[in-house]
């Protein structure tokens, strides 16, 4: 909306959140999810829309539409008006809860709608290849990335002292440790407990946001293995939390493009990111923004291990991370010129006249429609009576609180056997709570190893960069009661012939 405002556009907003009942659309409320944005389709709201696509001052040149429950009926009045269409698709609503019961329905949906349009536009090229292969036609391209100008300029405005200030609060304190941070909504579509499951000995797992499973999240809180900081920040305020975590990180596998990885990159932070659309855009073969990883897998743990190694060469390269993202920042279109586009050769066509047929098809669509999700609410709400998940959305939110109320992060630990005569590692992932304090963290259990030959504690990464982004000497401090920072040896690759999968050696290597 505001890029079209800075091109000149006079834009009307219609969204289930408008204050002005004019420009309101009925919301919808699903019994499983009573908080959604959903619109409620009818046949007045039908006739709301056709009225205003009918009048003549001010006259609508185009209109510009994202994913809805109304989308074919919209396309349809669109059509029978001769008002251009602009179908953007933003979401993957073949995932959404009740929805991916059956996918192909939502396929038919947006196939249907981008017929209708005169341009669609997605928002990365994996999605569009997705989108495409589902049969959705007239995909005209992809947007580029948003302006980051804002994020861009607050962060280089930080001082050491700010970022110092925001790492002592994703921390908790403990400035020292490797931390890696979520930003975001808190939805189930997110997974951040696959996260939490592969958060690495010695590092911090940091949530920042908001959302519908706050009170499971808040639950998480544990520091310093998991600090939970609730509320939604702006983003010039986040560009503080990019550049003082070491890592942004997201095993959701539901995002088109994901903005927070690409606003982070600018900051000169690297991400580890789901393999999945959307984030395959942003991480290429050279890693130079962070790495691709499946949380989901049964190893989760050990290949984020190995991810934050082999990036951990970037937390001291900031320069490195933010050139690779300023060369995709140009790629794609934006609104303003596809918006350009269709009005200009629409306006070349005939001249507009009404079809009613179109109306009439509109009507019964959504009346189909309005059918449709009656039956799904009486059948929702006749379930949760009788204890059943009807919907995937129910049965996922009731095994995450189930499954995710622990405030015991899971790690994993390192056995070290023989075998052949050389040594090897096995891991073990332990969700219980129960864990004795020989097998938690250094640092973590309120308590240190009473080992005195324990390795010193390694600093490195975004605390240490210089304010010009150019990597700066390695820079070692030490954890109390091991040894003076006079008696520190010189920074060397770990003489262990053991290739390290727990980050606790990663991190605080063999000297």
């Amino acid at each position: 909306m505001r890029e079209l405002v800075d091109e000149g556009w006079d834009v009307e907003l219609w969204t289930v959140d408008s204050k002005d009942p004019e420009f309101a659309i009925p919301r919808y409320h699903l019994p499983n999810f009573p908080d959604t944005l959903t619109d409620s389709p009818g046949v007045g709201f039908c006739l709301k829309i056709w009225r205003r696509l009918n009048r003549r001052d001010p006259m609508v040149s185009c209109v510009v539409m994202t994913d809805l429950f109304s989308n074919v009926p919209i396309a349809m009045m669109c059509a029978g008006t001769g008002t251009p269409l602009v179908y953007s698709i933003h979401t993957d609503i073949a995932q959404v809860d009740g929805i991916n019961i059956a996918p192909l329905s939502a396929a038919i949906l947006q196939s249907t709608t981008s017929t209708l349009a005169h341009a669609t536009v997605t928002t990365s090229p994996s999605f569009k290849r997705l989108l495409e292969s589902r049969g959705i036609p007239n995909i005209k391209g992809h947007y580029r990335p948003l302006p980051v100008s804002c994020v861009l300029a607050a962060g280089d405005a930080l001082t050491d002292e700010d970022v110092a200030s925001v790492r002592h609060e994703l921390t908790a304190g403990h400035l020292e440790r490797p931390v890696m941070t979520y930003v975001g909504r808190w939805s189930i579509e997110k997974r951040m407990h696959l996260l939490k499951r592969c958060r690495p000995r010695g590092t911090t797992l940091a949530f920042v946001g908001d959302g519908p499973m706050r009170d499971v999240v808040m639950g998480w809180h544990d520091p310093p293995r998991c600090v939970v900081l609730p509320g939604m920040r702006p983003r010039t305020a986040l560009a503080a939390v990019y550049r003082a975590t070491d890592w942004v990180c997201s095993a959701s596998d539901f995002e088109t493009f994901g903005n927070v990885p690409y606003e982070a990159a600018h900051c000169g932070t690297p991400a580890l990111l789901q393999d999945a659309q959307g984030f395959t855009d942003q991480i290429d073969a050279s890693e130079s923004r962070g790495a691709l990883l499946k949380f989901d897998a049964v190893d989760g743990a050990q290949l984020c291990a190995a991810a934050m190694e082999r990036t951990s060469r970037l937390l001291d390269a900031p320069h490195v991370v933010r050139a690779a993202a300023a060369r995709s920042s140009g790629a794609g279109t934006c609104i303003g010129d596809v918006v350009s586009e269709v009005v200009t050769s629409w306006s070349a066509g005939p001249v507009r006249k009404r079809r009613w047929i179109y109306l009439a098809c509109a009507a019964l669509s959504l009346l189909v429609l309005a059918s449709i999700l009656q039956v799904m609410s009486f059948f929702m709400k006749a379930g949760v009576a009788v204890g059943v998940d009807f919907t995937t959305g129910m049965k996922n939110r009731r095994k995450s609180k189930q499954m995710w109320a622990e405030r015991e992060t899971p790690t994993s630990t390192v056995n070290l056997h023989m075998c052949n005569g050389q040594p090897t590692c096995t891991v073990n992932l332990h969700a219980s709570s129960n864990v004795s304090s020989i097998e938690k963290e250094d640092g973590e259990s309120g308590r240190r190893s009473p080992d005195e030959n324990a390795p010193p504690n390694v600093g490195f990464g975004k605390r240490n960069r210089s304010r010009d982004g150019s990597p700066p000497k390695p820079k070692v401090t030490f954890a109390p009661g091991t040894i003076t920072p006079e008696q520190a040896p010189r920074w060397r690759r770990p003489m262990s012939p053991v290739r390290p999968v727990s980050p606790g050696r990663v991190f605080f290597p063999v000297w």
